[in-house]
């Protein structure tokens, strides 16, 4: 169980890290070191991906978790899936039609091989066309969870998916990764309480090094600054605790619950003492340029 997770979540990190992926990772190059490692060998057929395109995948993610169906479209055309200047508006139905039958399993019942199949009908019915790296994406995809559907019969390849991309989506110092974070939390404007819970699960369930446990304690450190130095994510975050006329002490207590496990109180307080005199001074300068400002 533990290779399959491994296998999955290294090309993910291919895919959407590192934007150099095999191609090909049939059995025959796919090799289970001793130690738990993955060894890939034949690198005869690779693709690259651009940081733009890598950005727009997670953007493709990002609104789906939103049900934002029309910048799912645009991610499409950003991606090559269809031309620029395509009018969308008969393509965002279908889309929707997609994603709400996946809503509407579990993930248990649904896996990408569903997705592609799904997919594959849109285009003999719209302008859609597959650019040949994304073909390859979708090749060595469905490939990799054809080997762990052999491995194992009722694995299914979003259950490692989503809670990858979910880590990355808490843990990333990437600022564009960041933003992503916060289109997935905020929702017309209203904080999503369940989505941010929803997250710390999933990601509770990637594979991980040294411990094995998923530590948010940068992501503390990293988020502290921000709302220091951020007037925007400071007033979203209080307005998210103020909601309709109300304390949202519930659902603080509710997400604390979940982090609690996964914070070093003593790595942030190592943190924050290492960084902490550039801390103050970055706030003074910000503190200094909105007084200027005014």
């Amino acid at each position: 169980d533990e290779f399959i997770r491994v296998g999955v979540v290294s090309g993910l990190r291919q895919l959407l890290e590192f934007g150099l992926f095999h191609g090909d990772p049939h059995p025959g190059n796919v090799f289970a070191m001793q130690d738990g490692r993955i060894a890939y060998v034949d690198f005869g057929n690779v693709a690259q991906l651009s940081s733009q395109n890598k950005q727009t995948l997670i953007d493709a993610v990002v609104h789906a978790v939103n049900e934002d169906y029309t910048g799912m479209a645009g991610d499409f055309i950003r991606l090559g899936f269809l031309t620029q200047g395509t009018d969308v508006t008969p393509i965002v139905p279908a889309l929707e039609a997609i994603w709400t039958d996946c809503r509407g399993q579990s993930l248990s019942e649904f896996n990408f091989r569903t997705v592609t199949d799904r997919f594959n009908r849109l285009v003999y019915r719209y302008p859609v066309r597959i650019p040949e790296r994304y073909a390859l994406v979708i090749r060595s995809l469905l490939t990799q969870e054809g080997i762990c559907m052999t491995l194992q019969p009722d694995f299914k390849f979003l259950e490692v998916a989503f809670p990858y991309i979910a880590k990355r989506l808490l843990t990333d110092e990437d600022p564009a990764l960041r933003e992503r974070l916060l289109q997935v939390l905020f929702n017309e404007g209203k904080f999503q309480w369940e989505r941010l819970e929803n997250l710390l699960e999933l990601a509770q369930d990637v594979p991980t090094g040294g411990n094995g446990k998923l530590d948010l304690s940068d992501s503390v450190v990293d988020g502290a600054k921000l709302l220091l130095v951020d007037d925007n994510i400071r007033n979203q975050l209080l307005m998210a605790l103020t909601e309709d006329d109300r304390l949202h002490v519930s659902e603080v207590q509710r997400v604390a619950s979940k982090m609690q496990d996964n914070i070093e109180p003593e790595k942030i307080v190592r943190e924050v003492l290492t960084q902490g005199p550039a801390f103050i001074r970055q706030s003074l300068l910000k503190w200094s340029d909105n007084v200027l400002a005014k």
